[in-house]
């Protein structure tokens, strides 16, 4: 029991200063290519920001126990690696920027395949390059929803049998076993190890870039 705890306070202290590898990616990926500015670094900034306050929020939470509210984040961090990446897979990475900045649902975009850059066909991209993921996308679905997670989250089991328990807001809901929240926790730490190799990879591509891009006008901010 003391070593389960002992894990699941490194993984929240590996959590809590997470934001250091997302400023550095940040800084390298605006450095990147003489500091040419694409349309695409203001989504990977954007992705950057979002990752860190996402995992400062899901600590927050934990530290008070707040598992319920928690855990969905896991998916809202998991869509930072999945938005992310369907940039890769667009014949026109521009074109779709200015598609997805006019509010229009990315799930109706078609990859260079031609297949809709639907969440669960990015889940099933992804994972062919990480395997994994897609169970996770799946798991962590079931959390942003109502679903029986939540029933089964709501009920005490004891010696006198299974009791229904409404949250006392003071203690939170004790719903998951040392077990599960170290799973949470972990989940958790690794997606956030996949946002930063999809930036990396912008990062990589964006390095690669040759000199006849850097004064394409459609590909630059002005």
């Amino acid at each position: 029991m003391e070593t389960e705890k002992i894990k699941l306070a490194e993984y929240i202290k590996e959590l809590s200063i997470t934001h250091v590898k997302f400023i550095k990616i940040g800084d390298e990926i605006l450095q990147a290519n003489n500091q040419t500015m694409y349309l695409i670094d203001t989504l990977a900034i954007s992705v950057i920001n979002r990752t860190i306050q996402l995992t400062e929020g899901y600590v927050t939470l934990i530290n008070a126990n707040n598992y319920i509210a928690a855990i969905p984040l896991i998916r809202l961090q998991l869509d930072n690696a999945l938005r992310f990446f369907a940039f890769m897979q667009v014949s026109d990475p521009n074109d779709f920027f200015m598609y997805f900045m006019d509010g229009k649902p990315i799930n109706r975009y078609k990859s260079h395949t031609g297949e809709n850059l639907s969440d669960g066909f990015l889940a099933k991209k992804l994972d062919a390059v990480f395997p994994g993921v897609l169970r996770l996308y799946k798991e962590a679905s079931d959390y942003i929803h109502l679903s029986r997670q939540h029933v089964h989250a709501s009920k005490h089991v004891d010696d006198q049998g299974v009791n229904l328990t409404v949250v006392d807001v003071d203690k939170g809901l004790n719903a998951f076993s040392l077990e599960a929240k170290i799973n949470f926790a972990y989940n958790m730490v690794e997606v956030g190890k996949l946002v930063l190799v999809v930036l990396d990879r912008w990062k990589q591509l964006k390095q690669s870039f040759p000199e006849l891009d850097k004064i394409n006008t459609r590909s630059v901010i002005l």
